[in-house]
Formats: structure tokens, C-alpha cells, sequence
């Protein structure tokens, strides 16, 4: 079908289209509202029409569910529950989804962003529900629980509402807890504290909807958006809001500390933080022909709450091996798996020691190494090329790493580093450059 010429503009359609969609909103108001002039007056006294359900089926073909739905839109979202005006917060909110509201308690409603999908209301819908099936019996066994094990933090810190429902957000929620920390890392080290930093990892697409239960306590749901949050308790609807510096404030105090995310999610809640799996893609071959990929989905801006335990790890067990019938047993299997030192290869004691330790000696996550993140002040273990060449593969995996989680400041302190470091290579390899000393020192620049 050939296209036919548009002479307006996208932002003019768009702004059309979005006006039509609000007056749809408030059309359904009135429609309530005229469909309960009907019911309480008597203006189809001359119509021959006993009742509005005869009226609207017979006249508009609408029938009883929906003359029910529209009178129910007007009682819960128009000014003072009997007018033709619908309330100014519901504006920008479409039929389909103020019908889905009204399954929603007016006390989370009223905090809902407008930008939100109906999928994303459905989703709100869903956990009130599911907290609704929740027995009073059943938290306090869970309460009773959480409160015998006493070797892990299973229960959040005493404070605000806000703080203990962030403390189980990061619990649940452990990609945002990665990148929170992150953010709280490269405050620390530069000395600068920045709001927005930490808002844009909360509401990367400007608002959200957040919901964790913590422990023998209620399901809660944390909205935020630019002007602060407003947390809900989905049993007892009590509401508290929350400003951005008080967001904030409540984000370091959790999770900045420690060497590394790891390091802080294990002393904050007593469990490993989930290792991150590589994606290694598939070769493919030459002459398949490339396909388009599909555009990105984007994320939600509502975030179930994550209800299921953590499973505890299991040990990798080792390959069985296959025995043939008849055949000797492997003398290997019954050794010890230690190595014995070979005196008769011409190595030492200690020489084979060492070398041992080096290869069975494994690096703790976050733990800083000198030899690998600071070359410069080890200029014995290697030349000087070797050094800067070490620093740029480190630097280069930072690099990777902050962008995957959206850290741009961080990612371009890294791209700065690596420039340095090819500075210094270049010099080296004219035959110029640092001396031993300003390595030790670390006073060039660049390093």
C-alpha cells in the first residue's frame, strides 16, 4: 500500500493525538456521568424506558457490564465523585487503563505516573492481588523465621520505611544494586556527590514502580519519580513520600562501602551476590546472510517483587571416569590430588614451592593487585612496555564493564587512563620516555 503525504509535522501529530486521548479520558467521565442522570433523575419518564440499562442497550447498544463500568470510572476518577470533570491527576490516563485502576486502591492510583502501559498497570494489578491472597498466618511464620536465623541479616535495619524497603530492594534487585554501587564508588573517590547520578540508575526512563516484600512483613511498593518516592504498604495502604536528597542520602548509607559490590552486598545481607555470566556469542559462518536484529525491547518501569530464595550453590562435582570391563585401574584416580615436589628434575624444594603457589594462588574478587593494577610501582617483575601493556588490558575491561552498566563517567575516566598509557608507549618506542625513577614515583603523566 503506497503511503499517503502527511503535511504536518511528528511533533504536531503527536500533540493531537495526545489531546484526543486526554479528552477521551474525560469523555468516559461525562459518559459516566450522564449514564447516572439517567438512573437518579427522572428524565426517561417520557422515553418509555424503565431503566439506564434499557436506555443505553436499546439507544447506544451499551450494555449492563459497561453502563456499570463507565458509572464506576465516574464515581472513582471524576471531581468529587458526581461531575462530568475528571480529576486532574487522572489526566493523560486512556479508558483501558483507568478500567484496570479501578481494580487498584486509590492510594496507589493517585501516584501512578501517566506514562505508565496498561502492561505496566496490569503488573501493578497483579501484585495487589497476589498480596491480597497473602494470610495474616503465613507472615507471622515467615516473621518467625527470618527472626530464628541468627547467623545472616535476614531482616532489614531499623529506620525509615524508606530505607528498610532499599535495603530489600538491593537484596532482590541485584544488577541495581551492582550499578548503585558503582555510582556510590566513583562518588567516594572523586569527593563529589551528584543526585542525579543515582536517580538515573532508580529511573533511568524518569519514574518506576518498585515492589519488594521484605520477610514477614507486607508486600511495599516504592514509586518514584523526579520529585521524590511514595512508598505503599499493599495490606495496610499507609503511604509515606520521600524527597530526592532523601533517596539519596538513603542509597549511600546502604551500599557505599567496601572494596567491591561483592564485598558490600555479602556484609550487608549475609549472602553471595550472584556472579555475573560472560555472553559468548556463536560463530557464524561467512556465507550466511546477516539478518536485521530486533529493536531492543524496552525495560518496564515496573519491577515485580522477587519472592524466591536464593538456592544455595552446589559444589562442581568432577567427570566420572569410564572404566572398560577387564581393564587395569587408572593408578591416578586413588593419588592424592597434592603434587609431590620432583627433586630429581633439577629443581629445588623451594623452587617448586614457589611455583606451586603461584599457580594455585587465586585472586579474590575486587581484591586490588598490585602486579595487575599498579604496574608502575613494580618495575622489576617486567620492562616498562610490558607494564603499560598490562594497565591497558586492565583498563580496557573497566571500560567494558562501566558501560555495560551505564557508568559513562567512569567510562570515560577509563578512556583518559588508556590514552595516557598509549602516550608513554608511544615515547618508549621512539626511544624516549619515562626513567625507572618517575615509574616508582608515579610523578609522569599519564600514569
Amino acid at each position: 500500500m503506497e503511503l499517503m503525504e502527511y503535511t504536518k509535522t511528528y511533533q504536531e501529530y503527536k500533540k493531537e493525538l495526545d489531546a484526543v486521548l486526554t479528552r477521551t479520558a474525560e469523555d468516559f467521565v461525562q459518559i459516566g456521568y450522564l449514564l447516572k442522570v439517567a438512573r437518579d433523575t427522572n428524565v426517561l419518564a417520557e422515553s418509555g424506558y424503565a431503566t439506564v440499562t434499557d436506555f443505553a442497550r436499546a439507544e447506544y447498544g451499551i450494555d449492563k457490564t459497561q453502563v456499570s463500568r463507565f458509572i464506576s470510572i465516574n464515581d472513582r476518577f471524576s471531581e468529587d465523585g458526581y461531575s462530568d470533570h475528571l480529576l486532574p491527576s487522572y489526566k493523560g490516563f486512556g479508558y483501558a487503563k483507568l478500567t484496570l485502576m479501578l481494580q487498584i486502591p486509590d492510594e496507589i492510583n493517585e501516584a501512578l505516573p501517566p506514562t505508565l502501559s496498561k502492561a505496566e498497570i496490569q503488573d501493578i494489578k497483579d501484585e495487589v492481588d497476589a498480596e491480597s491472597k497473602v494470610t495474616d498466618i503465613e507472615v507471622e511464620i515467615e516473621r518467625a523465621e527470618a527472626a530464628a536465623v541468627t547467623d545472616k541479616p535476614m531482616l532489614p535495619p531499623e529506620g525509615s520505611p524508606l530505607k528498610r524497603n532499599l535495603w530489600q530492594l538491593g537484596k532482590e534487585q541485584e544488577e541495581l544494586f551492582r550499578k548503585l554501587w558503582m555510582v556510590c564508588f566513583m562518588e567516594t573517590a572523586s569527593g563529589n556527590r551528584n543526585n542525579a547520578e543515582i536517580m538515573d540508575v532508580l529511573i533511568p526512563q524518569g519514574d518506576a514502580v518498585y515492589t519488594v516484600r521484605i520477610p514477614g512483613e507486607r508486600r511495599t511498593q516504592i514509586i518514584v519519580n523526579s520529585d521524590g518516592a511514595t512508598i505503599v504498604n499493599l495490606k495496610t495502604m499507609e503511604r509515606s513520600k520521600y524527597t530526592e536528597d532523601q533517596i539519596c542520602d538513603a542509597v549511600r548509607s546502604l551500599i557505599d562501602g567496601g572494596s567491591s559490590p561483592e564485598e558490600q552486598y555479602k556484609m550487608l545481607y549475609g549472602e553471595d551476590l550472584t556472579q555475573k555470566e560472560s555472553e559468548v556469542a556463536p560463530v557464524q559462518p561467512d556465507e550466511t546472510p546477516k539478518e536485521k536484529k530486533p529493536e531492543k525491547r524496552k525495560e518496564s518501569r515496573v519491577t515485580k517483587a522477587n519472592t524466591e530464595k536464593k538456592k544455595p550453590k552446589e559444589p562442581e562435582k568432577k567427570p566420572e571416569q569410564m572404566t572398560i570391563p577387564g581393564a587395569a585401574p587408572d593408578p591416578t584416580q586413588n593419588e592424592p590430588e597434592t603434587q609431590v615436589n620432583d627433586l630429581s628434575s633439577g629443581k629445588s624444594g623451594a623452587d617448586n614451592q614457589n611455583t606451586e603457589a603461584m599457580v594455585t594462588e587465586e585472586q579474590v574478587p575486587g581484591q586490588t593487585d598490585i602486579e595487575n593494577d599498579f604496574p608502575q610501582y613494580c618495575p622489576d617483575e617486567g620492562d616498562q612496555r610490558d607494564a603499560y601493556r598490562k594497565s591497558i588490558r586492565g583498563s580496557v575491561e573497566n571500560l567494558v564493564r562501566y558501560v555495560e552498566m551505564d557508568l559513562i563517567v567512569a567510562a570515560r575516566q577509563q578512556l583518559s587512563d588508556i590514552s595516557g598509557y598509549l602516550d608513554r608507549l608511544e615515547e618508549l618506542s621512539k626511544g624516549g620516555g619515562q626513567n625507572v625513577e618517575d615509574v616508582e614515583t608515579g610523578e609522569s603523566e599519564g600514569v
